[in-house]
């Protein structure tokens, strides 16, 4: 299948069809089981960021205007083909924006900022925007702004701003507290001493605990 092709609502008809042929069953149950979120084809990562680098080289707009459904493969490779478009940080964000709104699984947001190599170039634009999605409630929204800092701002230039911030976050959501832990923790084993000041502060026990 020729994935640089005008992507109008048939191409996109094909692109599902392509995908359930590329199910892996044993693949699709150990999905089910730790990613917890519906309608999961079962086609692994790499084959979706094939697919999506194909994409992003061609009509990647008309398909992101046309990707409705909730498919868990065809959210990560909307998300995918942010990581491989070559545009300016200003122009990718108002993408990014309507996206996060269809995010519904740690697994897409821990996956998806993974692959947004251009937040290690744009540090000043990309910590502001980390530190917008921080602040809204949505769960998988504050998880992805968390994911950002602890991907791409771990290191001496931000190290003191990201402790200072994340160790604000007021949360009772499993996969937000699971996200401070994360970055906590491997903020510990780089600058152990900087992250136990703000460490001990968490009035959060489950934090703490899962950060240890």
């Amino acid at each position: 299948m020729n994935f640089q092709d005008e992507f109008d609502k048939d191409k996109y008809q094909e692109l599902l069809i392509y995908l359930e042929n590329l199910k892996d069953e044993k693949y699709l149950e150990f999905q089910k089981k730790i990613v917890v979120c519906e309608n999961i084809i079962g086609v692994r990562t790499n084959e979706l960021k094939k697919i999506a680098k194909e994409i992003s080289k061609g009509d990647y707009a008309q398909f992101i205007e046309n990707n409705t459904s909730n498919f868990h493969e065809l959210i990560l490779i909307e998300g995918f083909i942010y990581g491989y478009l070559k545009i300016p940080f200003n122009d990718l964000i108002k993408y990014l924006d309507k996206y996060i709104l269809k995010l519904n699984s740690w697994g897409q947001v821990d996956s998806v900022v993974s692959n947004l190599k251009i937040f290690k170039k744009e540090q000043k634009l990309g910590f502001g925007y980390a530190k917008k999605l921080i602040r809204n409630k949505k769960t998988f929204i504050k998880r992805f702004g968390i994911i950002i800092l602890l991907d791409y701002f771990l290191h001496d230039e931000y190290i003191d701003k990201v402790l200072e911030l994340v160790s604000k976050i007021k949360s009772d959501d499993y996969y937000v507290k699971m996200a401070i832990s994360w970055l906590m923790s491997v903020s510990y084993i780089k600058y152990k001493e900087k992250t136990l000041v703000y460490l001990v502060n968490i009035k959060d026990d489950f934090i703490y605990n899962q950060s240890l």
